[in-house]
């Protein structure tokens, strides 16, 4: 008895195509399938090994491959003893196919046959092997899936809900196709908002890099980067331009998103500094000035540590690096580092005494490192108790040593000098440390 249902037909042309020098005895195994409708038992088992079939089918491109050794071994058998042996199945295993071609041979299946069974059913191909082939048939829709954890010769079914319980359909999600994509060319920015100096990211997703790509940012810069990132220097609002060309096309896809980027102004930072005209000549503080005209807040950091006061110790000598943070009304933020230098005897190669006994030697103080200086520049001695004693911003006017009353200072005193002036960046820098005066 021969069957005329295609998916006999295709297992006879899978099987006889598995291998070029294997003839399979199609109707054999027909025999074989058939051989249980005369059990009693009240099933049809050619429908149903129809059905376990199909269903294999749709799980692995291929009804059901038989490895070789398993097949050279029966073949053997049949020719040497009879075409009524066993055939022993080894390995039976579906290898994976593409959604597509699955879910069209399960639907095939399921229209062609008139009584699908409602039940699930193990059929055990070859009992000496103990090789199972599950399968699910039931009347609603049933997507093979190929489980990498079930041991060879398993084939495991599963059958998720559809999402469309009331029709009984499974809608897909599919990507978009490439003539979608450029058709629409949905590009994105990581921000609509952002501050001037910061950078923005660019992406097309779907699209293979392997196109050429110019994107046309607004401001006069362009990237042909496939996802480029960009920074927009000048506050202001830009469109932004992306054009593509397949490799091999000269089409060109071109989308322009208007208003997509605003730029936010942000401050621009900056800040001075006062010295005291008077030190201890160990440490001296330092009063900080903001200078930004557009900021709401702000704060100051040295050393990791932060202040909103603006106003620093430090000790003698030092070159400190003070941080300083503006933020605008946007919540846009600028940062400025400047170096504040407390200097001593030795930077302005100053004496550490002096002698005015009127002996022309060393009557008078005045560092000598001020003769190199352009900027202005103003020296304060004071005594240890912080009293100023003496002023001068001229080279010609150092200090004898005289007190304000007129009177000379004693002999082995002690006086603290400061000089404030200004460096080549306009930056106040302040010299102070102590001088003997000896008679």
């Amino acid at each position: 008895m021969s069957s005329e249902h295609p998916f006999d037909s295709k297992l006879k042309q899978q099987f006889e195509q598995f291998q070029p020098e294997v003839e399979g005895d199609w109707r054999a195994m027909e025999q074989r399938l058939n051989a249980g409708k005369a059990s009693g038992n009240g099933i049809d088992v050619p429908s149903l090994n129809r059905w376990a079939v199909a269903t294999a089918v749709a799980a692995g491109s291929a009804l059901m491959w038989v490895a070789k050794p398993a097949v050279d071994a029966w073949v053997n058998n049949e020719v040497a003893e009879s075409s009524t042996e066993d055939m022993t199945l080894e390995h039976v295993k579906a290898p994976a196919i593409s959604f597509d071609d699955a879910w069209e041979a399960y639907a095939t299946a399921q229209t062609e046959d008139d009584s699908p069974q409602d039940t699930e059913t193990e059929v055990k191909v070859d009992a000496e092997e103990e090789t199972l082939v599950r399968v699910l048939a039931t009347e609603s829709d049933v997507v093979p899936e190929i489980s990498d954890d079930v041991p060879s010769g398993e084939l495991s079914v599963a059958s998720p809900e559809p999402n469309n319980a009331e029709h009984g359909e499974l809608e897909l999600e599919r990507p978009m196709t490439l003539e979608e994509i450029l058709e629409t060319l949905p590009f994105e920015a990581s921000a609509n908002r952002a501050c001037e100096g910061v950078e923005v990211a660019f992406a097309l997703s779907g699209v293979e890099r392997e196109m050429n790509f110019l994107w046309n940012f607004g401001d006069g810069h362009f990237s042909s980067d496939p996802t480029p990132i960009h920074t927009f220097d000048e506050p202001g609002t830009y469109d932004v331009t992306l054009s593509v060309r397949p490799p091999g096309e000269g089409s060109i896809n071109t989308r322009t998103i208007q208003n997509m980027i605003t730029v936010l102004p942000k401050p621009t930072a900056d800040f001075a500094w006062a010295f005291p005209a008077t030190s201890d000549g160990q440490t001296v503080q330092v009063q900080l000035k903001e200078t930004t005209h557009d900021a709401v807040s702000s704060m100051w950091s040295l050393d990791g540590q932060g202040t909103q006061v603006g106003v620093m110790e430090l000790g003698v000598p030092g070159v400190y690096e003070v941080s300083f943070e503006a933020t605008n009304e946007y919540g846009c933020f600028d940062e400025m580092k400047k170096d504040i230098h407390v200097g001593d005897m030795n930077g302005l190669l100053a004496l550490s005494r002096f002698s005015p006994n009127e002996d022309g030697r060393y009557d008078t103080f005045m560092p000598h490192g001020l003769k190199e200086l352009t900027e202005a520049w103003e020296m304060v001695i004071s005594d240890l108790n912080g009293t100023e004693v003496y002023r001068t911003s001229e080279l010609n006017k150092p200090w004898n040593g005289t007190l304000p009353s007129g009177e000379p200072a004693l002999a082995r005193s002690e006086f603290i000098w400061t000089v404030r002036c200004v460096d080549a960046d306009g930056d106040t820098r302040l010299f102070t440390d102590k001088v003997l005066l000896e008679r």
